[in-house]
């Protein structure tokens, strides 16, 4: 391995970590000789560098030492064995324990990612005439306050996004507070959803309305009559201050795709794509927690 003082700062950063988890949710298989590999915590590390820098897998191997089919070959196995779901699932918990997430104001929303082709690749299911491309979703539920994530889901390019709203919130229910905030765009805007958010945590849901529900089909105001309006308006928040931290999800996305280079890998199919997701993320989680202090996970 090459000396790295002269390497970018975002590559230092990574290498000023120690993730001994790593050896705790995927420890080594029973020798059986042979040569002993390179230990997973340091592959592991070196995968994130590739993601922060969005270098290729021979730049990587060149500084590291290690052969770009170990790298690629590592990438797969960590997600196979869901170690990075593993991981990833371990950072919410230890940015609830920093703080990073109380839970009272959340957002939902996707991000569309097009596939490296432009054409239809494994998971892309078909054509997003909205979009204008194949591609894939990355679903995702947030902390507001920080833009710390709490849950996600991966889907092809033609999920609806109502249809995870509810998923979502089971994963990160655990997470979330009573008598809170859930914040979505009119794309969630939906009797059911609303209604879970208010058994499920008693809850305000910062849904806007759409122009014309299917309660107020026909009718000429805006909003249908005055009695399907008052009905959908139950459980939902409308002011404007709470509404408007919705936008954090955004800034959330733009982050993950700008800083951390999701959609620019070279890769293809929803497996890639949900490796890429992970790496972009832990990086994005882990930037958040060694702000606040933490050096080993």
């Amino acid at each position: 391995m090459r000396d790295i003082s002269h390497l970018p700062k975002k590559v230092k950063f990574i290498m000023e970590l120690q993730f001994p988890i790593i050896n705790k949710i995927y420890p080594r298989d029973v020798f059986s000789g042979g040569r002993i590999g390179y230990p997973k915590e340091d592959i592991f590390k070196w995968l994130l560098v590739k993601k922060v820098t969005n270098w290729d897998y021979r730049s990587l191997s060149e500084i590291s030492g290690i052969s770009y089919q170990t790298l690629n070959r590592r990438n797969r196995q960590f997600q196979q064995r869901n170690i990075y779901r593993k991981f990833f699932q371990y950072l919410v918990n230890q940015a609830v324990r920093k703080g990073l997430i109380d839970g009272e104001k959340t957002a939902i929303d996707s991000s569309f990612v097009k596939t490296y082709s432009n054409k239809e690749e494994s998971g892309s299911l078909g054509y997003n005439g909205y979009k204008k491309s194949y591609g894939f979703k990355l679903h995702a539920l947030i902390d507001v306050k920080t833009k710390f994530p709490i849950a996600l889901v991966v889907t092809d390019g033609l999920m609806h996004d109502s249809k995870l709203a509810i998923p979502l919130m089971k994963r990160g229910g655990h997470y979330l507070k009573k008598n809170g905030y859930i914040l979505a765009d009119k794309a969630y805007d939906d009797t059911d959803i609303i209604a879970w958010i208010i058994k499920r945590f008693n809850s305000k849901a910062g849904i806007p309305m759409k122009k014309k529900s299917r309660l107020a089909k026909g009718k000429k105001s805006r909003y249908g009559n005055l009695l399907n309006w008052r009905l959908k308006a139950v459980g939902r928040t409308f002011k404007k201050s709470i509404y408007k931290l919705r936008t954090e999800i955004e800034r959330f996305f733009s982050s993950i795709k700008r800083r951390f280079h999701l959609g620019q890998e070279l890769t293809r199919g929803i497996e890639a794509f949900t490796r890429n997701l992970y790496l972009s993320l832990i990086s994005y989680c882990l930037n958040k927690l060694y702000l606040v202090g933490a050096r080993s996970f």
